[in-house]
């Protein structure tokens, strides 16, 4: 009996060790990850890479010098619409003759990602070829892809090949072996979508319905902004960044499944016609609704909770500007060190003579960033940034680095205004517009992601017009005022001098606590905690 007791002591004391290592390697592992991520090393993500003489140049001489992938003289069209940003998808896919080459981080299992997969199985069915490339980590489809039928059937479609970036194992394996925990999240950031290697669609939109539905019915729908680049010098330049990750190394091909096999087909091309159907404003066939509800999908359902998709077709494109456009590719980190993206924004804002108007979902800056807003401050450069708050954010942990940050943020910038979404539409879109000359647009957020570890592209486009687009776009938005659009500011002096407490704090004349209730941003709440914490451990200082 007493060995009994003993063995049983012995066994739940060994659990115990067990649990409280996993524990310490758990706590390890996310800190670790997040003090990279957060605290990135400043020799590979400084801003401070490019031309010392920046400042004496024109923004012209600036843009034409960028280290950019390519150049191109392009028809440049903005989609700051979401239902108008879906409808020039479809219409690019409908087009397509030869090839489609299609990039995403996501792609969910909605009406707008089932339809999306039947359109390219519909267009390999008529002897395209399409390739396709989904990232491991941002694609719920694709980390769990024994079983998943949608995507299993696009596989096993003549003339469709899809590849994964960075499948988790591999991710794992990374981690394991480098010891970086920054390994597992690396990804692959881009979003292309690229028709006959001449028609081509970048920008912050995933596949999934936030980025499409009307902000009018849907309280989850995002606000965010694409651009369609077409002429063929363009497409080139985005065929050769499309294939540089998808004849990577860390692209890994899907194989069909060899058992249990379940041929989706009929069910991706039932959710193509009926997507198809409804943009034209055309009644859905009986036979077609029939056979999705005899399925029990939800396809027809989800289609008239979108009324305003239905005979969308037939609206006009937005117009287009044509302008010399160059683009600017950093890949991950974790196969190339040098950033192009983050290199060239420096220089850019260190060549700004008037102003700076940036649109960014996510604000998580570091020194040498902030270091060169100050100096543009200095030289009388207009700021003006727009990014999410607390209620609007999709990201509770960027979210609590940038409620530590922004009043210093604002105290060493005495030209910046900070306005902030107060709503619950995330804002999504990552453009900005120097000297109301030059426009940006692409996938990279102001935050150390995108600055140190993920691939993305951003189109530098130089035209006054087109830089007035994406200033309306931001505008309205700040214009519209409260609840939509706050403005944060903090306290100061007679002579603008940032004012501050006893204990030497900055005072906050209008933040998150005079516009959130307390229930509005829990989740952001507890991560301060985290982010003080790992800040008093780790003795890192955010800037």
């Amino acid at each position: 009996m007493t060995m009994n007791r003993y063995g049983r002591r012995t066994h739940r004391f060994g659990r115990l060790v067990l649990i409280a290592l996993a524990g310490v390697i758990a706590i390890w592992l996310v800190g670790h990850l997040l003090l990279d991520v957060q605290f990135p090393d400043p020799l590979v993500t400084s801003a401070d890479g490019g031309r010392s003489d920046d400042e004496e140049r024109s923004m012209r001489e600036i843009f034409e010098s960028l280290p950019a992938e390519g150049a191109a003289v392009s028809q440049v069209t903005l989609l700051d619409d979401n239902v108008m940003a879906w409808v020039e998808r479809w219409r690019l896919l409908a087009n397509a003759r030869k090839r489609l080459d299609i990039s995403y981080f996501i792609l969910e299992q909605d009406v707008f990602g089932i339809a999306f997969l039947g359109h390219l199985v519909h267009k390999a069915g008529q002897g395209l070829t399409v390739r396709v490339l989904l990232d491991a980590i941002g694609t719920t489809m694709s980390r769990d892809v024994q079983g998943n039928d949608y995507l299993d059937t696009v596989v096993q479609t003549a003339n469709v090949t899809v590849k994964l970036y960075r499948p988790l194992r591999y991710r794992f394996q990374d981690a394991f072996l480098t010891l970086n925990p920054a390994a597992i999240v690396a990804s692959d950031h881009d979003k292309i979508l690229l028709a006959d290697g001449v028609h081509g669609l970048i920008g912050g939109r995933n596949i999934a319905t936030e980025y499409f539905a009307d902000l009018n019915f849907d309280p989850k729908a995002f606000r965010d902004a694409d651009a369609v680049l077409t002429g063929r010098e363009a497409g080139a330049v985005l065929e050769a960044v499309f294939e540089s990750q998808y004849d990577g190394g860390e692209a890994h091909a899907v194989t069909r499944e060899t058992v249990d096999l379940l041929d989706s087909t009929s069910d991706l091309l039932l959710a193509y016609q009926a997507m198809d159907y409804w943009l034209r404003g055309e009644p859905i066939p009986e036979a077609v609704s029939a056979r999705i509800r005899d399925r029990r999908l939800p396809w027809i359902d989800e289609l008239q909770a979108r009324p305003m998709l239905h005979g969308a077709l037939a609206r006009p494109a937005p117009e287009s500007v044509q302008a010399p456009v160059r683009f600017l590719d950093s890949r991950t980190r974790l196969i190339r060190t040098d950033d192009p993206i983050t290199v060239s924004l420096g220089r850019l804002v260190r060549g700004a003579k008037k102003s700076i108007f940036v649109a960014n979902p996510y604000l998580v800056l570091s020194e040498q960033a902030v270091s060169v807003l100050e100096d543009a401050a200095r030289r009388g450069v207009e700021i003006t940034v727009l990014t999410n708050s607390p209620v609007s954010s999709d990201n509770p942990l960027s979210q609590a680095f940038f409620l530590e940050q922004w009043p210093k943020l604002l105290a060493r910038v005495p030209t910046l205004r900070l306005f902030v979404a107060g709503d619950r539409h995330n804002l999504h879109g990552k453009f900005a517009v120097i000297d109301d000359q030059l426009g940006l647009l692409g996938t990279y957020n102001l935050d150390p992601l995108s600055m140190a570890l993920n691939s993305e592209l951003v189109a530098a486009v130089w035209s006054a017009r087109f830089a007035e687009k994406l200033l309306e776009t931001g505008r309205q938005l700040i214009a519209a005022g409260p609840p939509t659009a706050y403005e944060y500011r903090i306290a100061r002096d007679d002579e603008g001098r940032p004012s501050r407490d006893e204990e030497g704090r900055i005072i906050v004349a209008f933040g998150p606590n005079d516009h959130l209730e307390r229930d509005d941003w829990t989740a952001v709440r507890r991560y301060r905690w985290l982010v003080r914490g790992l800040a008093a451990v780790s003795g890192r200082s955010f800037f």
